[in-house]
């Protein structure tokens, strides 16, 4: 395999060792073995060049039809987890929750494996709620921010923040009602089009019906 080279080796891919080459991608071809198919094809991988920016731009028209119908598909992908979030009580879909905004978020999360994941959520934070947090905590401290003091202050609410929306990556995470409270109305800052609001506040949602149930259990 080679950087350079227009042909690209097929190797046997091996689980934990197959790897790209630097620049790359890996490619990876796999069979199982079934009942209905007892010798399977061996798995192959194949390191190649990513798709180059300026493909897609250079035949975006002829792309379009494709395109659409991937972003079709992903407002379905996007449907199917608002419903299932609700555990079946999902009444209405808004134009909000399917549009542009949130189908990339969508994607964004499909290409982590449909987790929200503790890294993702930390630059989510820094990029979408950090800066207009900073200014609502400190109007409700009365702070200025201009002594090293208060910004040191405010600077330790906003974390206490961000670790407690990073800490929804992990799916037994369970907080107190505060907490949960206090996460609804960080994301109240964020854009209304986020997908990644909605699905931080589906898993609030979830999180606290599962504290009613474990409440009734008590009783």
């Amino acid at each position: 395999m080679s950087n350079v080279s227009t042909s690209h080796n097929v190797n046997p891919f091996v689980a934990g060792k197959s790897e790209p080459l630097t620049g790359q991608r890996l490619a990876r071809i796999g069979y199982k073995k079934t009942k209905d198919n007892p010798n399977p094809l061996q798995s192959v991988c194949v390191s190649i060049p990513h798709i180059a920016p300026n493909w897609i731009t250079e035949n975006v028209n002829r792309l379009l039809p494709y395109i659409g119908t991937m972003l079709e598909n992903a407002q379905d992908g996007i449907i199917r987890s608002l419903y299932e979030t609700s555990q079946g009580a999902l009444g209405t879909v808004h134009d909000s929750d399917i549009g542009i905004e949130a189908i990339i978020g969508f994607l964004e999360a499909e290409s982590t494996g449909g987790r929200l994941t503790g890294e993702y959520l930390s630059a989510w934070f820094d990029s979408n709620l950090s800066e207009n947090l900073t200014v609502i905590i400190a109007d409700k401290l009365r702070f200025n921010l201009e002594t090293e003091e208060q910004i040191k202050t405010v600077e330790r609410h906003l974390n206490g923040y961000k670790g407690l929306i990073v800490s929804l990556a992990g799916n037994k995470t369970m907080l107190q009602p505060n907490q949960i409270a206090g996460i609804r109305k960080a994301l109240d800052v964020a854009a209304n089009d986020d997908a990644t609001v909605s699905r931080l506040r589906a898993k609030l949602d979830t999180m606290e019906k599962k504290e009613k149930i474990e409440d009734l259990l008590e009783l």
